[in-house]
């Protein structure tokens, strides 16, 4: 508390110290314009002069001014700064009082001094000038009456009378200042509290992150081998009943999946840690792309999906893509979940359009069970449901509206919704997007062309990706994860595509293995005991720069962390790519045919 106090009163003392450097120098002004006024030239006979009392005002005011200016700005909140200060100030006002004659009206300039010293909330500072200002009254106006009065002859016990109101003065700023010291110490003792309450909360909040963080790798990574094993396994052969069961593990843990996700994005919502990513990407494809991932779910009920998006011009745009997808997908889905029979109808139109921006219009509308209207105010809440009924009969957790109005507002967008009960319900929202300027080719806007031209352009990739690829030796391909599963499921991937797969348990057991072996590539767990996925990299390319490992591998980080900025820190730690957990077998695969490519370029 006591560092708190002084760094508080030092700040007061250099805030009142530069007000007095001011002062200071306006008193002086007024010093040589009072002198000015009442007795600016003296005469004897037809001989005129300088009155001495503009000598005074310039030379007395000048010395009285250029002390305390000059030690309030070389040495700023000192004791002794503040003491000479106040020493000059009502010297000041006995130079005003004299230079006036010793009119009433000059003696307030005291009662003034004495009220701007208190701005210093320092009692000492009142004493030398109390002392100064009760003895020039005294002796003059005992031997110079006309000096600080104004008469030529005065009562011996009038100064003591102008004493006693400067005394009754002083007593009510030392209440004051004594009143305002101990509101000083109760802030300082309150500043302690809230920065030890903000430490604590960005404590805790670093611990929650760094606990999502943890949840989300152990809860993906033994996801990720049973979404992973039961995809090796739907590609072989199966009889029916065998591929139902198959079906049905992969959509628990796809469910699973999208429950995990949730969580943690809400748990980011939450934090403040929802940043979305500024990139380039092509609007007509992402709609494309998500109306091909509706028909799974579609086949399963008697429902059209209708879009309307053809005379959406051809637009590229930057922003987050991912969480655009994810807000359509949300929507589109609860539509379907809700929606036992009829019709969808999507939506997508530009509602501002420059050539800098674009406002863009989404529209879901639906002939579904439809809302009651007193639900609809609390239906973007977190954990909200229509009722109870809702959640037992459809699932859900009730977090995807609430997510999707926040990513919805961090797009400069709103979200809204209109409904009937047993009519159908229309939702919507507005997100602005930075216009993309380059020279690419546009695409085309007839769906089954554009189609064609994406067909063709992946079948020239894959052809150019195996051509690269098998035209080299084997590659050589280096596993480090710590967990089971994730390497039996890496390994039948890594072998499926032809390569051959060595793996390690642990960092240090993964630098022995590049010591005495070349690698193309390395999938690299970010959490192994012993020694962790970021410190492994660091060390692979120290031991690269002295010459023991003869060339670099591609590094691949595995990570079950779904955390924003965990891309970016594998990045910064050296790793060349990332694959979250639970990976799908084609992402792995492009993901490490795309390196080896690179490495054989």
């Amino acid at each position: 508390m006591s560092a708190q106090f002084n760094q508080h009163a030092a700040t007061i003392y250099r805030r009142t110290d530069r007000m007095f450097a001011v002062l200071m120098v306006l008193q002086w002004a007024v010093a040589i314009a009072v002198a000015s006024w009442y007795s600016p030239s003296t005469w004897n006979g037809a001989d005129r002069s300088i009155h001495p009392h503009m000598i005074i005002a310039i030379i007395g005011g000048g010395l009285l001014a250029s002390l305390p200016v000059a030690m309030a700005l070389l040495l700023p909140g000192r004791s002794i700064t503040r003491n000479v200060i106040a020493v000059s100030q009502v010297l000041f006002s006995s130079l005003l009082i004299h230079l006036s004659g010793g009119r009433i009206e000059m003696h307030f300039h005291i009662f003034g001094s004495f009220a701007f010293l208190a701005s210093y909330r320092d009692w000492k500072v009142l004493v030398a000038p109390t002392l100064i200002v009760v003895a020039d009254h005294m002796v003059r106006g005992i031997w110079w009456p006309e000096s600080v009065f104004g008469i030529a002859t005065a009562s011996h016990w009038i100064w003591i009378e102008h004493t006693i109101w400067l005394l009754f003065e002083e007593l009510v700023l030392l209440i004051t200042i004594r009143q305002s010291v101990a509101e000083m110490r109760s802030l300082a003792v309150h500043t302690i509290q809230l920065e030890a309450a903000t430490q604590t909360a960005e404590d805790a909040n670093k611990a929650k992150s760094e606990f999502l963080a943890s949840m989300s790798h152990e809860l993906r990574t033994p996801l990720n081998g049973v979404i992973g094993m039961t995809e090796l396994l739907s590609e072989s052969e199966l009889d029916d009943r065998q591929r139902r069961f198959v079906d049905a593990c992969q959509s628990s843990g796809k469910a699973l999946l999208k429950l995990i996700s949730d969580i943690l994005d809400f748990s980011k919502i939450e934090a403040g840690h929802m940043v979305l990513e500024e990139r380039a990407f092509d609007l007509r494809l992402l709609l494309d792309d998500v109306v091909l991932c509706m028909p799974l779910q579609l086949d399963e009920k008697r429902i059209k999906l209708s879009c309307h998006f053809q005379q959406l011009p051809t637009l590229q745009i930057i922003g987050d893509s991912h969480r655009l997808r994810q807000v359509l997908l949300n929507l589109l889905g609860n539509a379907v979940k809700f929606t036992e029979h009829g019709e969808i109808r999507f939506y997508v139109h530009p509602q501002r359009l420059n050539s800098d921006e674009v406002t863009l219009l989404f529209s879901i509308e639906d002939t579904g069970i439809g809302i009651p209207p007193d639900r609809l105010g609390s239906l973007f809440q977190s954990f909200s449901q229509v009722d109870n009924s809702i959640s037992r009969k459809y699932g859900g957790t009730g977090l995807g509206l609430s997510i999707s109005k926040s990513i919805v507002e961090n797009m400069n967008g709103v979200i809204g919704v209109e409904s009937r009960e047993g009519v159908g319900s229309r939702f919507w929202f507005t997100a602005t997007f930075r216009r993309a300027h380059d020279n690419r080719e546009p695409h085309p806007k007839d769906p089954s062309k554009r189609a064609s031209t994406k067909s063709k352009t992946s079948q020239l990739d894959s052809a150019h990706i195996s051509f690269d690829v098998t035209a080299s030796p084997v590659a050589q391909i280096l596993l480090a994860d710590d967990n089971p599963s994730n390497q039996q499921l890496a390994k039948e991937i890594v072998i499926g595509c032809g390569w051959q797969c060595d793996v390690v348990d642990n960092g240090i057991d993964a630098l022995r293995a590049l010591d005495s072996k070349h690698y193309d590539v390395v999938l690299m767990d970010c959490q192994m005991p012993l020694l962790d996925g970021f410190m492994t990299t660091k060390e692979i390319h120290k031991r690269i720069a002295e010459g023991r490992i003869g060339s670099r591998p591609a590094i691949v980080a595995l990570t079950g962390n779904a955390i924003q900025g965990d891309r970016q820190r594998c990045l910064d730690a050296g790793m060349d790519d990332y694959v979250s957990k639970p990976f799908d077998l084609t992402q792995l695969r492009k993901t490490v045919s795309r390196l080896l490519v690179a490495q054989h370029c």
